[in-house]
Order: C-alpha cells, then sequence, then structure tokens
C-alpha cells in the first residue's frame, strides 16, 4: 500500500495521451481519495467515486477524457480479470477456437495503442507457431498505488484475448480480429510456458502511443526527466519483477562478478539492486539527465552524464549492457533501432545485450535477429512469483 505522499505524486503528474493529469484542484483531491480506496482493496466504493468524480468534472474537457479513460480501465479489469479459483482447460481444441463467431478490439492511437500486444508461441513465421492478441488490464501495481502508470510490464493471462485472425490500421485507431479464448483456455495456454520452456515465447507491441496534438510518437523530453524523492520511490517499483529476474539469470550463468553497465540508468535503482546482490560486481550507469546522474552516484559505482548514443564506457568493456530505455513513451520506434546500435560494442566477446522495461520495448525478435555477431537467446522473462511473463529480450555476442 502507498503512503498520501507517493499517491499525491500520482495525481498531479501529467502522461500527455496516457495520464493528462487532474488539472481541477478539487476534482483532483477526488481522484486522490479513489488511489486511497483502491490501495485499500475497497473497488466498489472506489469505482463509484470515480463515476461522481468523473460526474463533476464534465466542465472540464481535460480531466473529462482522463477520468473517462481511467474509468473505463475499471470496466475492464472487471470484465477480464479471471476469478479466483478458475481451474485451466485440459486441452484446448484449435478446431473449436476458430469456429467460434470472430471478435474485434478497436484502439485509438491516443489511447492505450501500446498496451495491445501479439504473443507468439513458436518461432514467428513459421508454419508450427501460433499467434494470440492480447490487451493489457490494470496493474496490481497500480491498484496498490505503487506507480502513476495505469499498466506495467506484466502480462498475465487475462490479458489475451483470443487467437489472432486479422489486423487494419485506420487514420484514428488499429482494429484486430480474433477468435475468443475462455478463461480456462487463458489459463491452460499460459501453463505451458509459465512451469515449463518459455523459449519459443515472444510479446511484441507493434502500435506506438501518438500525441493527439500533433500525431507524433510519445517520447521524453530532450533533456531528460526530473523526479523528486518520492517519484524515485515510485519508479523503481515498476521494475521490481524484472530485477529479481535479472538477479535469477545473472545467478544462473554464474555471473557474480561482472561489469554490468546501464546507459539509462535513472535514479540508479537497478544497478544498485544488482550491487546488493553481487557485491564484487562493478557498476557503471549512465544518464541523459544531470539530475538522474547526481542521485545515480549515491548508489552506482561510476557514473556519466550523457547521451546513450555515446557510450563512455571503453569498447568492449562490459559483461552486461541493461538496455532500459528502448521503449514506448521514452524514445521513438525510429531511434530505438539506431540506439541499440550504437549500444552493441560495449560488450565483450560472449558478452551479454538484455532489453526490457517497464513500458513496452518497441523492437522485437525480428530486429534482434537481423544483427551479425550477436545470438538472440530467449524473448521474455518468467516472473518469480509466476504471476506473468514480460518482455525480457537476451543477446549474447559471438566475436
Amino acid at each position: 500500500m502507498a503512503d498520501d505522499s507517493s499517491l499525491q505524486t500520482t495525481a498531479i503528474t501529467s502522461y500527455d495521451g496516457i495520464f493528462k493529469g487532474i488539472h481541477d484542484p478539487e476534482i483532483r483531491a477526488d481522484f486522490l481519495k479513489v488511489r486511497k480506496l483502491l490501495s485499500f482493496r475497497r473497488w466498489n466504493t472506489a469505482k463509484s467515486l470515480l463515476q461522481d468524480t468523473l460526474d463533476k468534472a464534465s466542465s472540464n474537457p481535460f480531466d473529462k477524457k482522463c477520468l473517462t479513460l481511467i474509468l473505463n480501465e475499471f470496466r475492464i479489469y472487471e470484465d477480464r480479470k479471471i476469478p479466483s479459483g478458475t481451474l485451466a482447460a485440459c486441452a484446448i481444441s484449435w478446431e473449436s477456437v476458430v469456429e467460434r463467431d470472430v471478435n474485434r478490439i478497436n484502439e485509438r492511437f491516443c489511447d492505450f495503442p501500446q498496451s495491445v500486444f501479439f504473443l507468439d508461441i513458436g518461432r514467428s513465421g513459421f508454419s508450427s507457431s501460433q499467434r494470440f492478441v492480447g490487451r493489457k488490464i490494470l496493474s496490481d501495481f497500480w491498484i496498490a498505488g505503487k506507480i502513476p502508470e495505469l499498466h506495467c510490464s506484466l502480462v498475465t493471462a487475462d490479458m489475451v484475448l483470443g487467437l489472432f485472425c486479422d489486423e487494419r490500421i485506420t487514420e484514428n485507431e488499429v482494429q484486430i480480429n480474433y477468435y475468443p479464448l475462455s478463461n480456462a483456455e487463458k489459463l491452460e495456454l499460459f501453463s505451458d510456458f509459465m512451469t515449463g520452456d518459455s523459449s519459443n515465447v515472444e510479446i511484441s507491441y507493434p502500435f506506438p502511443l501518438l500525441r493527439e496534438s500533433t500525431r507524433k510518437e510519445l517520447c521524453s523530453p530532450a533533456e531528460g526527466w526530473k523526479v523528486d524523492d518520492t517519484y524515485d520511490v515510485m519508479l523503481s517499483y515498476g521494475e521490481e519483477r524484472i530485477r529479481q529476474y535479472t538477479i535469477k539469470f545473472l545467478e544462473t550463468i554464474a555471473m557474480t562478478t561482472g561489469r554490468f553497465y546501464d546507459p539509462a540508468c535513472s535514479t540508479g535503482v537497478f544497478l544498485s539492486t544488482l550491487k546488493k546482490a553481487f557485491p564484487e560486481s562493478y557498476t557503471i550507469g549512465q544518464d541523459l539527465s544531470q539530475q538522474m546522474a547526481d542521485l545515480s552516484k549515491q548508489r552506482v559505482d561510476e557514473v556519466y552524464c550523457g547521451n546513450a548514443m555515446h557510450p563512455q564506457i571503453l569498447t568492449g568493456t562490459a559483461d552486461a549492457c541493461f538496455i532500459r530505455f528502448l521503449n514506448s513513451e521514452v524514445v521513438t520506434s525510429a531511434d530505438a533501432e539506431v540506439l541499440l546500435t550504437a549500444l552493441l560494442p560495449t560488450v565483450r566477446e560472449k558478452g551479454f545485450i538484455i532489453t526490457f522495461g517497464h513500458t513496452p520495448v518497441l523492437l522485437s525478435s525480428s530486429n534482434f535477429r537481423r544483427l551479425s555477431n550477436f545470438s538472440l537467446l530467449q524473448s521474455v522473462g518468467v516472473a518469480t512469483d509466476r504471476t506473468g511473463i514480460f518482455q525480457y529480450y537476451i543477446l549474447q555476442r559471438d566475436i
């Protein structure tokens, strides 16, 4: 459960295209009460207050749109959350699935297109592969008041809609047709790779979020972000499961004394977590924001301020480079591939490039398989608490 100060930050922060902030002080205070009720798991009371707050916001089009989007997320969550105690199907008859009526999801490019995903099981493009479509629902971290974003990196069985049929892209939205799956079938679909082999599984997010005013991709400001202590804490929550998985991976490959480089280290929490787990490791951070770099100096062995296009470490000296910023709302899709290319030389022979993030990674396995001298080892990670999966691309340098 979050304290009042973190919830206050959540209530007033502006997210162009995702969460536009609450401008009216009275409406903002009511929304803060909604967040607090949610953190105490008082769902119905919070939803009722949110509806009342939306009714009061009718005179402010910006607040009204923001609250309407959030109320819709409440309804999506209620509709798609798999009830506790639901049993997985013993098997899935795909012949029966494709005989069902086709359903459609419509998502405007200025709402949450970045939360629509494809789940590929089996290598993409091969006859044995299957593609499913899904759409994220409210994050458990957001409900608990831990993060400001409505959605996080975790993908669960609740979020799968069905077997992909086809897609259409219009001027304003993406339309995806699919054969729906039952809740029992969704759980069965996830059961195989949650407890077994996930090496042929990939989550991809092909639809970028666009600014409503310019129709251009949303990304961070040129000078980087500025944060306070409260927001620093909230930033770290979003990658909690990813950090746990990273420690497990590094233990698996026995890399406990490595040189770990993070070219967009933010406040340094990610690297400091690795340092605590592996005291003999050496951490190197870099960030575009001077404020972020200064905060990181309290947590990281070596820190630089600078653009990731120009890595501040010697070529071929990192055992692992953790790329946590080629993501939606951080950089554009066009810049993501350019930045990746600039960072590839930082790792040694047999070193690792590891790409993930709290928001969707803008690249997919196809981008990584085009790289010479690197092998793609995997595309997803499984949460250590087995609650779901998330994008986690591991590349290893061949020579």
